[in-house]
Order: structure tokens, then sequence, then C-alpha cells
């Protein structure tokens, strides 16, 4: 049995009276043997419980770290292997919990700003990198919310993120190209275009040579506003118009890709999550909620039509279902366009005939009909009865005309 470091009383800790104080010094010690001998049987189970009772706050924090500090230097807990498995997929977000439970405590707005700063400075090359920079940003924003949102401003207006903006380069390049009647415009036009071709190799095209370290910043950006909504919880609510103005903005703006495209719906999807579970929700009118639409809409509408196994289609119109109990609700016109979008793009997927036939060489042909109909059932009952079944701007409801009309349009 490894004897235990005497460590700093927890901040609860310090204000419980000396005889309650050590009962709980007695039970962490208790907890975290009794995790100790599970490790050596069901490593990945305990790894797994101390992350989700981590962030929760329920577990005690200095037998979690006693117990974190054992499995990474006690060899003799794992098998052959296992230890550079926990290392690397786990002890990486344990370390961004960490951080962002420390900031979390932290009563110095400077010190936060300056460390979440320096964090976002960092690379956002690879997955696991990104979520949990997005993590410590949210757990931070858990007390400090006002100055998380500071800094992700500040960050999102300097000059690495604008130029991992597809076209922000574009843009100086056309002023550059189109010139200017003045001396000043033609001066920042000339400026602008040196620094434009130093960012993309002398390419006149415009072609960034992208560095990998930060292509996909403005994925880091969307989950972190994505976690600051979950993490924040009763506190989001006034802030839910400017953090969807926000990931709005990086919909239109970034280089579009299926990471993007991943990154903007979970951190569209921990939003909605958060506002549905405020009970305060039903009395705020959210005034970005049209703007997001059009952004799913486009989604929607960029969904390869001869594709069945799509995510992305079924996790918007889930998204467009929860959109659509907000206030305020939703005009007839965008109704209508909302319908025939969804409706198009469920009901111009391929025909099961056309489908067996491109799958009848897959060494494991997938079941046509049972892949099909979720499809269906997803588009009929998520859109028409939470569109048509909720009142407009004047109160009044959906005539069912409108699904029809939208299905003449939509197949």
């Amino acid at each position: 049995m490894h004897e235990k470091p005497k460590l700093c009383p927890s901040a609860h800790s310090s204000f419980l009276p000396p005889a309650l104080q050590e009962l709980e010094e007695v039970y962490q010690d208790a907890a975290s043997n009794v995790l100790l001998a599970i490790c050596r049987h069901s490593w990945q189970a305990v790894a797994q419980h101390l992350e989700t009772e981590v962030l929760t706050g329920v577990f005690p924090h200095r037998s979690l770290l006693y117990v974190m500090g054992i499995l990474t230097s006690n060899e003799s807990i794992f098998q052959k292997g296992e230890k550079a498995c926990w290392e690397k997929q786990l002890a990486q977000a344990f370390l961004f919990i960490y951080y962002g439970l420390i900031l979390q405590t932290e009563d110095n707005a400077t010190t936060v700003r300056t460390h979440l700063r320096t964090l976002l400075d960092t690379s956002h090359q690879w997955p696991k990198q990104r979520e949990g920079i997005a993590l410590t940003v949210g757990l931070a924003a858990t007390r400090h919310l006002d100055h998380v949102w500071a800094v992700l401003e500040q960050f999102g207006r300097s000059t690495r993120v604008k130029w991992s903006l597809h076209s922000f380069c574009l843009k100086v390049l056309a002023l550059g190209r189109l010139g200017a009647s003045t001396r000043g415009a033609r001066t920042l036009a000339s400026s602008g275009r040196a620094e434009c071709l130093a960012h993309t190799s002398g390419d006149p095209t415009g072609q960034k040579s992208e560095d990998p370290k930060w292509r996909w910043v403005s994925s880091t950006i969307l989950l972190a506003y994505g976690q600051m909504a979950v993490k924040a919880k009763a506190h989001i609510l006034p802030w839910v118009d400017n953090i969807l103005s926000r990931m709005v903005f990086y919909f239109h703006h970034s280089s579009w890709d299926e990471t993007l495209k991943q990154s903007f719906l979970t951190a569209i999807f921990m939003l909605v999550g958060a506002i549905s579970r405020n009970e305060g929700a039903h009395s705020y009118e959210f005034s970005q909620i049209s703007e997001l639409l059009e952004c799913l809409m486009v989604l929607m509408e960029k969904e390869p039509q001869d594709t069945l196994c799509t995510s992305t289609r079924q996790q918007t119109i889930h998204i467009i279902s929860s959109l659509c109990k907000l206030r305020p609700p939703l005009d007839l016109k965008r109704k209508s366009r909302l319908l025939s979008v969804c409706f198009r793009s469920v009901f111009a997927l391929p025909l099961m005939d056309v489908l067996k036939k491109h799958t009848c060489l897959f060494l494991e042909p997938p079941n046509i009909q049972v892949l099909h109909l979720p499809n269906y059932d997803m588009g009929v009952v998520s859109v028409e009865l939470t569109v048509l079944n909720s009142p407009d701007k004047r109160g009044h409801w959906c005539p069912m005309s409108g699904a029809q009309g939208a299905l003449q349009i939509g197949v």
C-alpha cells in the first residue's frame, strides 16, 4: 500500500470543524484505496468513473489526485502496453479538467484571463486538443463567465484566427486587385496584400498554405462556446444571443470541412441542451434563432442526396426541432422554407431498389429498410409535428396545406 502524501485540504474542508475535517480525510483515503483495488481488475472503468465524477464535483478531488498519481507512476497496475493506452487516451483529458477546475477556483481575474489566452495560443491540430481546450474554457466559465467571454472575443480578433478564416485573406487580395481611388486606400490594399501573400506563400490565388496547428482553431472556439453554455447552466440565458451570433459568424467565415461541420453541430447541440434544461427559457425571446436556422438549412441543402448514412442530416433535424420550440415563434414564410428544405433532404433520398444495387457488393450489406425508415420517421415526426404544431408570431397555427406544399417541393 502506498503511503498517501499530506496534501493541503480542499476549500470545502477548510470550513469544517477539525473533527469533521478528519472524518472527511478518512473517507477520502478509503475511497481512493477502493478505487485503486478496482483498478487492478478494470482500470478503464475506474478512469471513466473518475472523469465523470470530477466534472460533477461530487467525488473528493484530493482522492482523485492521489489515484491519478498512482495510475501514472505504478506500472504493476497495468498489463503490458495498457499504460501507454491510458496516457494517450485519458491523461491529457484529465489535465484539461484539472486546469479548468483550478481556473474555476481562482479569484484573480487577470490570472484567469492570462492562463486561458496562453492555452488558446497552443496548437489546435488534434481533436483531443480542441476538445480539451474547450472543456477547460467551459469549466472556467462556471465562475468567470464575463472574463471567459472577453478572452474568446479578444482571441477571435487575433491575427492568427483572422488568417484561419477563409474570407479574410480573399477580401484583402480582392481589394489589392481592384485598386482604390485614394492614396490611403491604396496603401491599405498594398500592405494588406503583402501581408496576405506572406501567409499564402506568394500564391496569387489566395490558397493559403495553412499551418496545421491553426487550421481548425474555429472548431475549438465553437466547442468552447458550447461548453460555456453547458457549464454556466442557469446563468447562460442572457448570453445565448451573443453566443449564437458568434457561432453564426464562424459558420459563415470558417474554411469549411467535416471537422468544422461536426464542431458546429456539437456546439449548437450543447447550447440547445443547456437552454432546454433551463426552466426560465420559456420567458426569453432569442433574437438569433432565425439566423441559426438559416445556417442549419444550408447544412441540410449541402448534404449529399445519394448518401443515406449521414449523421449530419439527423443531427440537424433534431436541432431544428428543438429550436422551433423556443421564442419567438417562426413566421409562416420561414416555416414553409424550413419544411421544404427538411422534406427535400429526407424524401429525395434514393429509392430502396437503387440502394440495394449500390450496396450489394459490400462485404456486409446493410439492411436498407432499417436504414431508410429512421430518416423517414425523423423527417415526418420531428419536423412536421414540431414546426406545424407551433404558432407563428401572430399566434396563428400553420395549416396542413403547408406540409403538402413542402412535400411537393421536396419530392
